[in-house]
């Protein structure tokens, strides 16, 4: 099944290259091809919005073909766990504001760097179709800065409807109205599947409707909203973002809330330029007093799972979980950077024994330290990471590890 995928993937690839030499079609092309390796010696919970890890060899090879008006990917991927995946491949073409594409592609929705609470790249990426929007806003009265974007996607998960496959459509519009501040607004539908209907009407239900009731009541929604402002340089070099998604409805609006919060200090003036940013996170959720809410609401619905081949599409804690973490990131030359992290984590606060990362509630501490080299095409990446508490449901253990990479783009 994985070679007859890769054998139609390149085969598309090659219709689609074949198209694109036409001169008509595009004046201008660029061929790209990188490689990727990384070992992690142990494995580690995902609180960075970095490449997903297991305690083995990881490796990818991309294949990149643009021109002007189209862009395509092929991108082979391997590690003990998962083989052989063509994880982050596409084909796409844009015309004006419009980008229509097909593939399996990271979605990181949030103004946060890390994670985020309704998709990161936790989970490896569904297959899907998507349309994406992008525009300035050219009106006199608003600053030249301003503009927005829109992203529709429609894509299969696995695992997510009784470890068979369902629908997750997913839309996001951001505004732009000044630089310096940026708006989100956010929602994600599980819908269909096997034993649900996969109609129309159910597909204009998991857009724009109710779903408490009716028909298509086996959908789930989970939507929400984020915000950014980055003060003037001249004032203070902050950046202050926050996040807040809402697992269940009440009158077609999100309720039963998770928050995620964060600021960024920059010092770029001083001799070794630096990043330091705080970020919360909590996926715990109070019990209200009809019930609709409560310990584990988060990324749990009664009938749709939350996760893509059994990992959570939202922030790597999980639901009933926090984070509070410090990352410094300092550049002492032109090539090498330093980084350091340190996170408290409650994992599985309400001890529910379905949870997916432990069986009984766990804190501690995750900290890392390492760094970064970069020359032309070629980087290396390696750190320390120490964890003091362990996680039975994903494998992970206490004690240190340690990660390396290399990349390499030709």
């Amino acid at each position: 099944m994985i070679q007859d995928g890769i054998m139609r993937l390149l085969t598309l690839l090659f219709i689609f290259i074949a198209i694109s030499i036409n001169p008509i079609f595009a004046q201008k092309q660029e061929l790209r091809i990188s490689t990727f390796l990384a070992y992690y010696s142990e494995n580690i919970l995902n609180l960075e919005n970095s490449v997903k890890s297991s305690k083995k060899l990881v490796s990818r090879f991309k294949t990149n073909y643009n021109t002007v008006n189209s862009a395509s990917q092929l991108a082979l991927n391997y590690d003990g766990y998962d083989n052989f995946t063509l994880d982050g491949s596409y084909i796409q073409y844009s015309k004006g504001i419009a980008t229509f594409g097909v593939g399996k592609i990271d979605r990181h929705w949030s103004f946060s760097n890390n994670t985020s609470l309704i998709l990161s790249n936790n989970a490896r990426p569904s297959k899907s179709m998507y349309l994406k929007l992008e525009n300035r806003l050219g009106y006199d009265w608003l600053f030249s800065e301003a503009n927005w974007s829109f992203e529709i996607f429609n894509g299969l998960t696995k695992g997510s409807l009784n470890s068979s496959k369902s629908m997750l459509l997913g839309i996001r519009g951001t505004l732009t109205p000044f630089e310096g501040l940026d708006f989100e607004l956010v929602q994600t539908s599980q819908w269909g599947g096997t034993g649900h209907v996969n109609s129309m009407s159910s597909l204009s239900s998991a857009l724009f409707f109710d779903t408490n009731s009716g028909a298509n009541s086996n959908i789930n929604k989970m939507a929400g909203f984020g915000i950014s402002y980055k003060i003037p340089t001249k004032i203070i070099p902050l950046r202050i973002y926050g996040q807040a998604i809402g697992e269940d409805e009440a009158g077609n609006l999100p309720s039963c809330f998770a928050y995620l919060s964060g600021f960024e200090w920059t010092n770029r003036e001083t001799k070794y330029p630096t990043i330091v940013g705080i970020e919360a996170v909590d996926t715990r959720i109070n019990k209200t007093s009809h019930g609709n809410c409560g310990p584990n609401t988060m990324y749990n619905n009664h009938i749709y799972k939350y996760t893509n081949y059994g990992k959570t599409m939202g922030t790597a804690i999980d639901a009933e979980g926090t984070s509070y973490g410090i990352y410094i990131n300092t550049q002492i030359s032109q090539k090498i950077n330093i980084e350091f992290t340190t996170k408290s984590v409650i994992i599985n606060n309400d001890n529910w024994s379905g949870h997916r990362l432990s069986s009984k509630r766990q804190s501690g501490l995750i900290n890392s330290f390492g760094g970064s080299w970069h020359k032309n095409n070629l980087s290396l990446k390696g750190n320390v990471h120490y964890q003091n508490f362990n996680l039975n449901k994903a494998n992970i253990k206490s004690g240190y590890g340690i990660f390396f990479s290399s990349s390499i783009i030709f």
